[in-house]
């Protein structure tokens, strides 16, 4: 199932002598408790109740999770489906490089390519990321664990 994690991007910014953008150290996902709307998990019953879905430690720093997310694109807004080679094309607009822990974060340096949302982020218009993963469900209480987090994608937007 696919899966969306929002943060704000780092202030921490470079230029390269192309005019390239690298946005450094921009949280990409972290551990712990967050809230879903039950639609958002495909589950049934009332749509808009909310479900509690823990992040283990295990899962989100294992070395099959950070590694999926090394290379992976960087898109403007996410796209309607997971960006695999077949629209890897259309949808890329950069890509993510220096996948790390750091505390209870993963974080990675963004390195934008696309002209028009360098320009967007430098501007303000963009200042969020959403991580787009597939991960497993399972029950855990009243809620539910994510477990086998695998990177595809992570979207720049206004508002993660």
């Amino acid at each position: 199932m696919l899966a969306y994690f929002g943060e704000r991007i780092s202030p921490h910014m470079t230029d390269t002598p192309e005019g390239f953008l690298i946005c450094h150290d921009v949280p990409i996902g972290r551990v712990g408790e967050m809230e879903y709307l039950a639609r958002e998990l495909q589950l049934d019953g009332e749509q808009d109740r909310r479900v509690l879905v823990t992040r283990d430690e295990a899962e989100v720093f294992s070395p099959a999770a950070l590694a999926s997310f090394e290379g992976k694109p960087v898109t403007d807004g996410h796209p309607p489906e997971n960006v695999g080679p077949e629209n890897c094309a259309a949808y890329a607009k950069g890509h993510l490089q220096n996948v790390r822990r750091n505390g209870s974060f993963v974080l990675a340096d963004l390195h934008i390519t696309d002209p028009n949302l360098i320009s967007e982020v430098r501007n303000g218009v963009k200042r969020e990321v959403s991580c787009g993963y597939t991960c497993l469900y399972e029950r855990a209480g009243n809620g539910f664990r994510q477990k086998q987090i695998r990177g595809n994608h992570v979207a720049v937007v206004p508002k993660g």
